[in-house]
C-alpha cells in the first residue's frame, strides 16, 4: 500500500505543478498580448479553463492525503474518541461515494461527448478531451480516499 501511496503522491505532486505553471504562463503570455500587441490569445481561455479543473481535483486529492481538507475538527474534537471514528468514517464513506458518482457521470459525459462529436469553440478540438479531466480527477480521488480510509482504520 506504501507503493502505492507514493505513486500517486508523485504524480499529484507533479500534475498541481505543471499545471500551476502552464497556467500561470498561458495567462501571462496573454496579458502581455493584450497589452502590448492589443491582440488576445483566446485559446489561452480555454487551455486554462481545462487546466483548473484537473489543477483543483488534484490538489483536492493533496488534500485529502494531507488531511487537511475541510472539516468539524472544532465540533468533532469535543466529541469522545469513539463518535470521533464514527463520524471520520462516514465522511470518508461519504467522500468515496460522491466521488464515485462524479466518476460515474464524468464517463457518461465524455461517452456523450465523443458520441456527439462536440468541439470546443475555440480551439475545435474534441470535448472529451476537456471532460476526460472529470473522471479522471475523480477515480483518483477515490484511490487517494480508500488510502485514507485504510491508513486511517487499519492501523
Amino acid at each position: 500500500m506504501k507503493i502505492l501511496d507514493k505513486i500517486v503522491e508523485k504524480i499529484e505532486n507533479y500534475v498541481c505543478i505543471v499545471t500551476l505553471v502552464v497556467m500561470l504562463l498561458l495567462t501571462f503570455a496573454n496579458v502581455v498580448s493584450r497589452f502590448l500587441l492589443h491582440f488576445s490569445l483566446s485559446f489561452t481561455e480555454e487551455i486554462v479553463t481545462g487546466l483548473f479543473v484537473i489543477a483543483s481535483l488534484a490538489g483536492t486529492s493533496v488534500a485529502v492525503r494531507n488531511e487537511s481538507h475541510l472539516g468539524l475538527d472544532f465540533v468533532i474534537g469535543f466529541m469522545p474518541e469513539l463518535i470521533q471514528r464514527i463520524l471520520s468514517l462516514a465522511a470518508i464513506l461519504l467522500a468515496i461515494i460522491m466521488c464515485g458518482v462524479m466518476f460515474y457521470y464524468g464517463i457518461l459525459m465524455v461517452a456523450q461527448e465523443m458520441f456527439l462529436q462536440q468541439v470546443s469553440a475555440t480551439m475545435q478540438w474534441p470535448e472529451w478531451i476537456y471532460g476526460m479531466t472529470v473522471p479522471l480527477g475523480a477515480g483518483i480521488l477515490v484511490l487517494r480516499y480508500f488510502l485514507a480510509l485504510i491508513g486511517k482504520f487499519m492501523k
